[in-house]
Formats: C-alpha cells, structure tokens, sequence
C-alpha cells in the first residue's frame, strides 16, 4: 500500500527550536537520538500541536513514533511531516510501520534531498521480504535444527569425553 493510503500526511508547522521557551510538550527535530526530541517547550497558538498516535519523518528521511502531544519541527527545509493512522492501528503497528519506513525508504532523503508531503504520499510501505527467493519459515526450522544437532553433538563429546 501506498503511504497516502494508510495515513493522512501533514506537514508540521512551528518555529525554530530557540524561539521557545521552556514547557512541557515535546519539541521533535531532525535528530536521530531519544526519539526526536531535542527539548520541552511552550508552543506559541500559531503552532500545529500533535498528539498521537503519529508518526513524525524528519526532514532528514527518519521515522519516530510518539502517542502524546508533540510539537514537530516545520519551519524551512528541514521540516517535519506526520503520519496519523487513517484506521485505528494498535501500538505495535504504528512502532511496525515507522520501523518499515526507515528500513525501506530512509536512504532516499539527505541534506540535498528532504523528506516532504509531495515525496513521501506515494512510497510503497509493503515488506520486501514477501519477494524473497526462499522460504523463510522452511529456512528458520532449518536452522533451529541444525543448532539443536550442533548443540547435542557438542553436549555428547562433553559427557563422553
């Protein structure tokens, strides 16, 4: 599915992060460290406030997930874009969608390149692994049996040994 078709995308509106004053809401940025959040602020009545579920993409192309209230970053270009479930989605989904985001498509944005409304609505957020050339569950007891053979192998020479 396309992103458009699982969230309503918006672009965050704020100033920049030492224009606030310190409060209480998250204040999400392009960093990649505790989630996006760089401080606590006071939002001013101009400012687009969020709450969650959501997920934030920064400009720089990295998804994070918050479920209260958050103030995005979304001045210039390195401005936030959020996705809000169209569906009810459990925790785990929205945690599984932004971990999808940044496995598949967070290589595509950069300084030069940001992330935007226009450039993210129509990427494919479909696991690429339904693609794979093998069968993983086949693959997965395969493996736990071979370990399980290594295992007992090793335990044997031990005892007789």
């Amino acid at each position: 599915m396309k992103m458009h078709e699982l969230f309503a995308i918006t672009v965050a509106k704020s100033k920049s992060t030492d224009d606030y004053v310190v409060g209480e809401v998250p204040f999400v940025t392009n960093t990649e460290i505790n989630n996006g959040v760089v401080r606590y602020v006071e939002p001013f009545d101009e400012d687009k406030v969020f709450k969650g579920p959501a997920i934030c993409i920064s400009g720089l192309g990295y998804a994070t997930v918050h479920y209260g209230e958050f103030l995005p970053k979304g001045n210039g270009g390195d401005s936030c874009t959020i996705l809000k479930p169209k569906n009810a989605l459990k925790k785990s989904e929205v945690l599984y969608y932004a971990a999808l985001f940044n496995t598949l498509h967070s290589w595509r944005f950069s300084f030069g390149r940001k992330a935007s409304r226009r450039r993210l609505e129509n990427l494919e957020m479909r696991p690429l692994h339904t693609k794979a050339p093998i069968k993983l569950l086949a693959e997965i007891e395969a493996n736990n049996n071979m370990m399980s053979s290594l295992l007992a192998e090793k335990e044997a020479q031990l005892r007789d040994g």
